[in-house]
């Protein structure tokens, strides 16, 4: 049986011939270039250079005050008298004094050892976490296999620890800033050669700023 060939059904099967237009460029536009399809992005994640050195500076001096009360090895029991030196000073607001004479001076050695191991404890962490940050793009692309698996997991650990550093610095901070009496953190002309900038609020508001760029870091497109 012989088909007669129908111009118009080969017409619609056969496949569209592809139109390349030149490319035009309008005055006053840029030059618009394709984007590739195959590109992809990496998972290098570059780290915040004045962010990672704010973490250690804080960090820094956090160790050196927790691990300058270890050396000295008789703050825990120091602690009592230097309490109620700063108690019958006169300068501490009423409701700190409550709660110094109510619940830290009785347990005053316990509360020592608490506070040179938080201080040590934040330090070593913020230290440890702002060297890994630094590290981590030449170990993203030096390292492989299991020393690769080993590294991202340690940063991922202290990528939820050092919030957590950061939080204990903050309060340790604010402690201080009550100990010292509240100084209004501005300008005084009295101190004119020192600074009205309290060094435990300083510290406090450092570690929000710490805790604060380590949620922002997390969220998607970061």
């Amino acid at each position: 049986m012989i088909t007669q060939p129908h111009p118009q059904l080969e017409d619609r099967l056969a496949t569209p011939a592809v139109q390349h237009r030149p490319h035009v460029h309008l005055p006053g536009l840029p030059h618009l270039r394709p984007v590739r399809q195959d590109s992809r992005t990496t998972g290098t994640r570059t780290p915040n250079i004045a962010l990672v050195g704010l973490q250690l500076l804080v960090g820094y001096e956090w160790l050196l005050a927790g691990g300058d009360k270890f050396l000295l090895g008789t703050f825990p029991a120091q602690l009592g008298g230097l309490l109620n030196t700063l108690v019958n000073s006169g300068h501490l607001a009423g409701f700190f004094v409550a709660i110094l004479q109510g619940l830290v001076a009785p347990n005053a050695t316990l509360f020592g050892y608490l506070i040179e191991s938080g201080e040590t404890l934040a330090g070593l962490g913020l230290v440890t976490a702002g060297l890994v940050a630094l590290l981590r793009p030449l170990a993203e692309h030096s390292l492989s296999g299991r020393s690769a698996s080993i590294f991202v997991s340690g940063d991922r650990l202290l990528e939820r620890l050092a919030p957590l550093a950061a939080a204990g610095a903050g309060l340790l901070g604010v402690s201080y800033f009550f100990l010292d009496g509240l100084p209004t953190p501005w300008f005084v002309p009295s101190i004119a050669f020192g600074g009205s900038i309290d060094t435990g609020l300083f510290f406090a508001a450092a570690s929000v700023v710490l805790i604060v760029s380590q949620f922002v870091q997390r969220q998607p497109g970061q």
